[in-house]
């Protein structure tokens, strides 16, 4: 059973499972890719298995779309957005994750990307058509990033 808010947006599934992103940095930029199916740049990223913690599908999502692995994975929150799936538009509140250490041969999953980019952490959010998901979690990245380095 799927509940919608007032505007008509899909807020819950039935299944309620959750969302992991996965912000993978090197040398000051981030890595995104173009998603295949239109809707703009992205981080890694996707929908929990069953089976899987949120921190468990962030290292599977890294894996299965750009070919790496995570040696360690740093938790920095949630954020909320939406996406576009099957014709409708569904609330998501992915789990937010830093990987900066990371190993393995950057390739895409084609069924999932286009082309990839390393983009400029300091001009990232410039990006035109960035996924809102991803663009939420950029925003918390920066944030999180500027609270360090303030620290």
């Amino acid at each position: 059973m799927m509940t919608y808010d007032v505007n008509g947006i899909v807020t819950k599934n039935k299944l309620g499972r959750g969302c992991s992103g996965i912000a993978v940095i090197k040398d000051d930029k981030i890595l995104i890719g173009l998603r295949s199916d239109g809707q703009g740049w992205c981080i890694a990223g996707g929908k929990q298995e069953a089976w899987e913690t949120n921190e468990e599908c962030a290292y599977r999502e890294l894996r299965e779309e750009f070919g790496l692995i995570a040696k360690e994975l740093q938790y920095i929150g949630t954020v909320k957005s939406v996406v576009k799936e099957k014709g409708q538009v569904i609330s998501v509140e992915p789990s937010i994750y830093v990987c900066r250490n990371f190993y393995g041969d950057l390739v895409i999953s084609r069924r999932e990307f286009l082309e990839y980019h390393w983009c400029n952490l300091d001009r990232v959010l410039e990006v035109e058509n960035l996924f809102p998901p991803s663009k939420e979690a950029i925003k918390l990245l920066l944030a999180y990033f500027k609270e360090v380095n303030n620290s």
